[in-house]
């Protein structure tokens, strides 16, 4: 056998002893757990049917299954059926926000695990695959971004500790990516013996299921051979070639892109959405830290705006603060053009940023009024609900809305008018020659 080569004997301990994949495996955290209060949210009204005592699949039947391990199986109460189930919403909404995250995430198993275990005869395979990864994820580290553990000082660990635990995450995230790795060289080899994905016609007698079929739209594929064709044999190939495409990185990208399409097709034209999800809440980890980080700083790039507030306004100063707090991706940075500077610095018409709200992209765009608002709302996620209103707004009435609340606020001006002075009586303010 042939030994080790030197490099590989330094750079593994090296390697295995630093936590990778930590963007990755958070926003894993938060697809699976969304995923999860989706699913208990939906079946909140139907869940006497589907995992109460006398549902569907009876208490006592559900004993005599002899299941694994299930909380359900404490008690026949439907008291307790409701407490177990408003439990695991509690528990769900704390692994989705990294809550204590490694304790949620063992805990959120066990609450997926025994609702499954208690009715055997709604799962399927994203439900398999659901299992397996959320027991893995107890191994990983999946708080520190995007989580409530993210914004806590936490005690430094010994560096014993700090290092094995990092070698347990490493081997968590390892282990998540040889299932999703077996799940579709296995899936691919079963398909390849299958005698209608060897002629090219499996896809259409798929999409002729009623159950699993979007009626209308699957009918433009089924109906169209080249379609059909093509996509059995492309369901083949990408899922035999996923494993070996990973060891290079762009076989990888154009893997993450075929798979990320080949899931959103099955959640739209089979209606199998919760399947779809689960296993695109995996594909996150294929890839590195180092790729976000540089993704990141193009985007930010691509995507900063830079917002001039009016500082004396009272109510602008408190807007602006809102709006820092809300925007997620810490893309819109927030300047008073009153601070000594700002004006000459951007080259700004002090006069005409009194009036309106300005905004600078990164490209040097200059925008103004609702344009700012509407760039700001384009970049908070949390803001998104409301852009088509204030879309609606801008296409039916301009700027004239914006102008009409602007014109009515009040601003503080230091020295003057005992703090209170309507816009209209401030002199118009110029930029320092």
């Amino acid at each position: 056998m042939t030994a080790m080569s030197p490099s590989i004997a330094v750079r593994l301990p090296s390697w295995i002893t630093r936590e990778h994949w930590l963007i990755g495996a958070s926003l894993t955290r938060v697809m699976l757990g969304v995923w999860a209060i989706y699913y208990y949210v939906l079946h909140l009204p139907v869940r006497e049917i589907l995992w109460g005592p006398s549902g569907i699949w009876p208490h006592d039947r559900f004993l005599e299954s002899q299941p694994f391990l299930s909380v359900w199986q404490l008690s026949a109460s439907p008291v307790f059926s409701h407490a177990v189930y408003l439990v695991g919403i509690v528990v769900a909404l704390a692994f989705t926000l990294g809550y204590r995250s490694r304790l949620a995430a063992a805990l959120h198993w066990l609450m997926i695990w025994s609702l499954q275990e208690r009715n055997p005869l709604i799962t399927d395979g994203g439900d398999n695959i659901m299992r397996l990864v959320l027991l893995f994820l107890v191994l990983v580290n999946t708080g520190v971004h995007f989580s409530l553990d993210a914004r806590r000082v936490w005690r430094p660990l010994p560096p014993a500790l700090r290092q094995s635990l990092a070698i347990v995450h490493n081997v968590g995230v390892l282990l998540i990516l040889a299932q999703l790795s077996m799940l579709y060289m296995s899936t691919g080899l079963y398909k390849a013996m299958g005698e209608l994905w060897q002629n090219g016609t499996a896809l259409y007698y798929i999409l002729r299921v009623d159950e699993f079929s979007w009626p209308g739209v699957a009918e433009f594929v089924y109906r169209n051979p080249y379609l059909v064709v093509f996509g059995t044999y492309g369901t083949v190939l990408f899922e035999v070639v996923f494993l070996p495409a990973l060891f290079n990185r762009w076989t990888r990208y154009a893997m993450i892109l075929i798979g990320a399409s080949f899931h959103t097709g099955i959640a739209l034209f089979m209606g199998l959405v919760t399947f779809a999800w689960s296993m695109l809440s995996v594909y996150p980890l294929l890839v590195t830290d180092g790729e976000y980080r540089n993704l990141s700083t193009w985007f930010r790039r691509r995507f900063e705006l830079v917002v001039f507030y009016d500082g004396w306004c009272a109510l602008c100063s408190r807007s602006a603060r809102w709006l820092r707090a809300l925007d997620l991706s810490s893309l819109v940075q927030f300047v008073s053009f009153r601070d000594p500077g700002v004006v000459e610095v951007y080259g700004l018409d002090a006069d005409r940023a009194g009036r309106r709200m300005q905004s600078v992209t990164s490209s040097g765009q200059v925008r103004e009024g609702m344009d700012t608002l509407l760039a700001i709302f384009a970049r908070s996620v949390l803001l998104w609900p409301l852009l088509p209103v204030l879309v609606a707004g801008r296409l039916i009435a301009g700027q004239r809305f914006y102008d009409a609340l602007a014109r009515r606020r009040l601003v503080l001006i230091p020295g003057t008018c005992e703090g209170r002075c309507p816009v209209e009586q401030r002199p118009p303010i110029h930029a320092p020659e």
